[in-house]
């Protein structure tokens, strides 16, 4: 029997629905999933090869999937390196510090398994606030 290994864009998805709830996928788009599946690449890439061309290729990358599905490529950092890589390697790309989604994964450091929950009930609640022009 041979052990087959998948590539990381086939297990990102599982990944970040058991870290954010099984709809965080919902609101990728053909393209923002295209380019999710191509920055985990470039991610694994950068985790052998530190260039900053590869962190370039990252950024135009991102910039392709809606500014709400940018969340899950932060995310998606920790699925190849490690939680902590997630803040540097996204300042390092030069992404803005305002897309750093504030949605904590269930496992991460500080994470809970009500951290889906608890971020989909405060994006009602932002969502509330700005519909009544409360901001």
């Amino acid at each position: 029997m041979t052990n087959k290994l998948h590539p990381v864009c086939i297990k990102i998805r599982p990944w970040l629905k058991e870290n954010l709830g099984k709809d965080c996928l919902a609101p990728l788009t053909g393209t923002d999933a295209r380019a999710l599946s191509a920055a985990v690449h470039l991610i694994e890439l950068y985790s052998i090869n530190y260039r900053p061309e590869v962190l370039e290729a990252f950024a135009l990358t991102v910039g392709f999937m809606q500014p709400s599905t940018q969340g899950l490529a932060f995310h998606a950092i920790a699925h190849v390196l490690d939680w902590r890589d997630r803040i540097e390697l996204w300042a390092k790309a030069g992404l803005s510090e305002a897309s750093i989604p504030r949605t904590k994964c269930m496992y991460e450091p500080g994470g809970s398994v009500w951290a889906p929950a608890l971020a989909a009930v405060a994006d009602q609640n932002r969502a509330a606030v700005q519909e009544r022009g409360l901001e």
